[in-house]
């Protein structure tokens, strides 16, 4: 009690202390009473006023120190959610590895005891046949390479590589608390006296040099500005206010403005943080794209056909330099004038593909980024001006957002911009004429023919029959001649697949086996390699444009990949997500994206990786089984199911990289159910899309407004597994099998 008294007391007379100062000697706080200031009538401030301003400074320390621990903690919750999501997502993957290698250890299991099985019943008799029969040995090893490379795939993609860099940002943004300001002024009393004091030094009136003590605030101003003094009173009859009187004024206008400032430097302060992400997004998506891009046009220029790489080679070496095998090859050239232009046309339609490849990757390229700006930016600028309502409590005076307009028409002013200098890339679509297919020949079949296909210049026809044998015919200009019958398969043939750059094709069917064909130098073909592994019939065939890897699709349920080993084609991978037979396959553009669909209404979107595996990527169900599908753009594919009259359109949404079936219903003619050995196919010089259903052939142009429509139906009067056929590459004719007439059918593309 004795020390409060001492320090709320003088010292020289036991008064209470009224004022603080500052020593000019030693810079020292002095506490004076109202006696010790009777000599002192500057430099002085109020006790009460440093009260408050200490009160003021630790309010303003708790208030600042709270703002930040809530910004922490809100901070911290917001990563311990993501790392939930980041366990989640991790123990997902480590149950589906735990499940492949379940399976692994399974099958391994089996077939050990198979193996042990097979082997203690292999007899002396059989070792005299051993290429026969160790094939029954051989056939139980398992490819463990297979199964290593698939669970190599699945670790790597243990780790989320965007939620960790979403962690990452969350803990950078952690406030670390440095040393507030207004902590050291809480320490420093001195300052706030010397501040005060050199303030009132200066509230000197202009006129009696007496210190200020009043103010005018009527709205016609009466002293020149509007400061008084004691001595200004009676020259000036006006209402004054008091120096505290103003002091309380201002300080509830200024609260009230500052609050409203802050309110909308925090919306731009969010404004600006929203679009400096998302434009940081997207910049990383365009540089990634052209990236991609560069990377896709380079590999275009690198010649892939082995047959002109060879020749390339012949034509720039020196005569000395000339082999026997590159003599028999120059002798055999110079002796045929055909073979010369087959030659000089390998050599023009290798490079026109390569061209048209290139003009599809830029134009591709360049829709996707159109996408993603239609998607990204209107909602953005939406979002950005919603975002400067300000609170309807603090909306008193009326708000000047002129400004806040004008930059949201420039920010939309150059995304126009931008979109306009992409049209100017993008190859605009060619208006086209209405079309027909035309009759120009027709020969009888009495054996029912589901499979077709034309090799890369449509001069050869190649045919696959019920009874297992491969007709191969020439075409020349529509006209049919039958050159060749093969037979290797012992069962009905479902589809075949010409290489675009050899003169090689694949055989698929009811036996289980695809077959391999390539042409001799009679122009004879024959069979080089079976690839056997499915246990069911080969539904769907089809390869990638490298032509280095051969995907199939089976009633087994399972889609299998074959690439190239040393110049034998062998199985690497296995996908078996489907519960029903595989009944259509289709790549897109890029050729690094699969779909398929099957009898258990599902369609399954299949991505290729750095690694040059298969990852499944979206599943999407469907109301009916599927028929067949095609991709028309890396970002659109048509789907057609079964019974219905109706084809879907789906379409990459660029936000959730997920394709969603859209609006667009194309009406087709159906009339009945349908079998799956007719695929779609889309000729992109002619924008048709060729589309079986039922007993109808239905011929559909995508025109320039992005609206399928169907242009011709061509129906068999017979039932729907008796109409079969294909289309020519570059769409100039078509063929059928019909069996209501039991005729091949060759129809010419013709405008009217």
């Amino acid at each position: 009690m004795d020390q409060q008294n001492t320090i709320s007391r003088c010292l020289d007379h036991n008064e209470f202390v009224t004022f603080l100062s500052r020593s000019k000697q030693d810079q020292k706080i002095v506490k004076l009473c109202h006696k010790c200031v009777v000599e002192k009538k500057k430099d002085l401030v109020l006790i009460d006023d440093a009260k408050k301003y200490l009160q003021e400074k630790k309010l303003g320390i708790l208030e600042e120190k709270e703002s930040i621990n809530k910004q922490n903690v809100a901070i911290l919750n917001d990563l311990k959610q993501n790392l939930e999501n980041l366990g989640l997502n991790f123990n997902l993957q480590i149950d589906k590895i735990k499940e492949n290698i379940d399976s692994g250890v399974n099958i391994i299991e089996q077939s050990s005891k198979q193996f042990q099985k097979v082997l203690i019943d292999t007899s002396i008799d059989q070792l005299e046949n051993v290429d026969l029969d160790k094939s029954s040995i051989i056939g139980q090893y398992i490819n463990f390479q297979e199964l290593q490379q698939s669970i190599l795939s699945q670790i790597g993609n243990l780790f989320n590589e965007k939620m960790l860099q979403k962690c990452q940002q969350l803990i950078q943004r952690l406030n670390v608390g440095e040393q507030s300001e207004a902590l050291n002024q809480l320490f420093n009393i001195g300052s706030f006296i010397d501040q005060q004091t050199q303030i009132k030094a200066d509230w000197i009136c202009d006129k009696h040099e007496q210190e200020i003590t009043f103010v005018d605030l009527s709205e016609q101003k009466s002293i020149q500005n509007r400061l008084a003094c004691l001595e200004c009173v009676p020259e000036y009859v006006i209402q004054y206010t008091n120096l505290r009187q103003l002091q309380k004024m201002w300080q509830k206008h200024a609260e009230q403005a500052l609050t409203f400032f802050n309110v909308y430097y925090s919306n731009t302060l969010s404004k600006q943080s929203q679009l400096i992400l998302q434009l940081k997004d997207f910049r990383e998506v365009i540089l990634k794209q052209f990236e991609q891009l560069i990377e896709s046009i380079q590999m275009k220029v690198q010649i892939e056909n082995n047959d002109l790489q060879y020749h390339h080679k012949l034509l720039q070496k020196t005569w000395e330099a000339v082999s026997k095998e590159d003599l028999i090859n120059i002798v055999d050239l110079l002796s045929s004038q055909n073979r010369l232009a087959l030659v000089n046309r390998m050599i023009e339609q290798e490079f026109q593909s390569k061209d048209q490849a290139i003009d599809s990757i830029v134009c591709s390229q360049m829709h996707q980024l159109q996408n993603l700006i239609n998607s990204t930016f209107p909602q953005l600028i939406t979002s950005t001006v919603k975002s400067f309502v300000p609170n309807q409590k603090l909306n008193q005076k009326k708000i000047d957002v002129e400004s806040q307009i004008q930059q949201s028409f420039s920010l939309q002013s150059q995304i126009i911009t931008l979109q306009l200098q992409l049209h100017k890339e993008i190859i605009l679509p060619q208006i086209f004429k209405p079309f027909t297919y035309e009759i120009v020949s027709q020969i009888s079949e009495s054996s029912l023919c589901q499979a077709f296909a034309f090799n890369y210049d449509s001069s050869i026809l190649i045919v696959g029959q019920n009874d297992g044998s491969i007709k191969v015919f020439e075409f020349n200009f529509g006209q049919l001649k039958e050159i060749q019958l093969l037979k290797k398969h012992s069962s009905k043939i479902y589809c075949l697949y010409f290489m675009q750059k050899s003169s090689s094709f694949l055989s698929a069917g009811g036996d289980q086996q695809i077959i391999l064909w390539k042409e001799n130098n009679q122009k004879q073909w024959q069979s080089y390699q079976k690839l056997e592994g499915h246990t069911c019939q080969v539904n769907c065939l089809i390869m990638n444009n490298q032509e280095d890897c051969i995907i199939s699709g089976s009633y087994d349920k399972t889609i299998k990949f074959w690439v190239q080993n040393n110049q034998q084609w062998k199985c690497n991978q296995t996908i078996s997500d489907h519960t029903g037979y595989i009944r259509c396959l289709s790549l897109n553009i890029s050729q690094n994206t699969l779909i398929s669909c099957d009898g258990d209404k599902l369609i399954l979107i299949i991505s290729q990786d750095n690694n040059q595996r298969w990852n499944i990527i979206q599943k999407i169900s469907v109301e009916r089984n599927g028929y067949s599908l095609c991709f028309v753009t890396d970002q659109m594919f048509t789907f057609q199911q079964e019974t219905i009259n109706i084809m879907h359109i789906y379409q990459l949404n660029i936000a959730s990289q997920q394709f969603i079936k859209t609006e667009q219903e194309v009406d087709i003619k159906s009339n009945s159910g349908c079998t799956s050995l007719f695929p779609q196919k889309f000729i992109k010089a002619k924008q048709i899309l060729l589309n079986k259903n039922g007993r109808n052939v239905n011929l559909i142009r995508l025109h320039s407004n992005g609206q399928f429509k169907t242009e011709q139906s061509i129906e068999n009067n017979g039932n729907c597994c008796g109409l079969f056929g294909t289309i020519s590459n570059d769409g100039s004719y078509l063929v059928t099998y019909e069996s209501d007439s039991i005729q091949l059918k060759v129809r010419r593309y013709r405008e009217y």
